[in-house]
């Protein structure tokens, strides 16, 4: 039985946009103004922006398989039941894919897109005939803004980046608007509709890396948590600072490391924002890194697990 196109619409999660072209469903995390703000500062980032990061189809089934023919996308990954079962690499000669889901009962179904590379696109979703299908309902909304280690670069897999555990963890509907190489542009920042519940902002080891000098780090880092604070009065919000990096000890133009995380952190602090100390949040070992500045999939896991527990000492979740 293959869904309506109004039925996979009624099942996405983490998409600002979506919209049909030639027949197949395409998504974007981002919408169209805040792509522009983006390509504006660096059209280097327009692949990054267009990825289909946090996008994903969510939904309670009782179909013991899901077929899927895709129109774009080098990557998808799919749980069931909240536990990784299946990635796929779709060809441009064979894009379609069968996963087993189960017998016996209602299954959750979590279809991840591609985080990086080409956007993932949808041609057909199908199931077994007559099998019920409906979206999850979720407790809570998160909205993660910021830069490669939002967008979960370099994870192993996907569905591993700390977004999606968090997400995962605290049974959270969530739009991930992290670009890889992303600083902290006050552009990016808009009203598109979404009222989350937590919005997590995380940039500043590109500023660092990029030769921004700390005057400019301050004010474009300010005026960013402005906007955030503004636009998301109602909403919990948590400054994350930049992660260890392997790199850290050779200055830069805005002095050293410790210096751009201090400005970052007093920047949140003056727009009423939580701020979690990203050097806390896993060890500083090549063991939890991927490369200089991206952690692993282990580093993502404390990384993740540690920003849990400050949700639950928040009662945030």
């Amino acid at each position: 039985m293959e869904l309506s196109k109004e039925t996979i619409r009624g099942l996405t999660v983490g998409a600002a946009e979506i919209w049909e072209e030639h027949g197949c469903l395409c998504f974007s995390k981002t919408t169209a103004e805040q792509t522009d703000a983006w390509v504006a500062y660096a059209a280097r980032l327009e692949e990054r922006v267009r990825a289909t990061t946090g996008v994903r189809l969510d939904f309670i089934t009782d179909s013991p398989f899901l077929r899927v023919v895709t129109a774009g996308g080098r990557k998808f990954e799919v749980l069931v039941d909240g536990l990784l079962s299946e990635r796929y690499y779709p060809a441009p000669g064979d894009p379609s894919f069968e996963s087993k889901i189960g017998e016996g009962g209602e299954h959750r179904v979590t279809l991840v897109f591609p985080s990086h590379g080409e956007a993932g696109r949808i041609a057909s979703v199908s199931v077994a005939d007559g099998a019920s299908v409906r979206p999850v309902s979720f407790r809570r909304r998160f909205l993660f803004l910021g830069d490669s280690i939002t967008q979960g670069w370099n994870a192993a897999y996907d569905s591993q980046s700390f977004a999606w555990l968090l997400s995962l963890w605290a049974d959270a509907e969530s739009i991930n608007q992290g670009v890889g190489g992303g600083v902290f542009i006050p552009e990016t920042v808009t009203d598109f509709g979404y009222r989350p519940d937590t919005v997590f902002v995380e940039f500043g080891t590109n500023d660092f890396a990029s030769g921004r000098t700390a005057d400019r780090l301050r004010e474009t880092a300010s005026a960013t948590f402005a906007r955030v604070a503004s636009i998301y009065k109602d909403a919990r919000i948590y400054a994350i600072t930049p992660t260890w990096r392997t790199d850290g000890e050779k200055p830069r133009a805005l002095g050293s490391f410790d210096d751009c995380r201090r400005i970052v952190s007093g920047a949140a602090e003056e727009a009423g924002i939580s701020v979690i100390d990203g050097y806390s949040l896993y060890p500083h070992k090549d063991l939890y890194m991927a490369d200089s500045v991206h952690p692993n999939d282990l580093g993502f896991a404390h990384y993740a697990a540690n920003i849990f527990r400050i949700l639950i000492a928040d009662g945030a979740v």
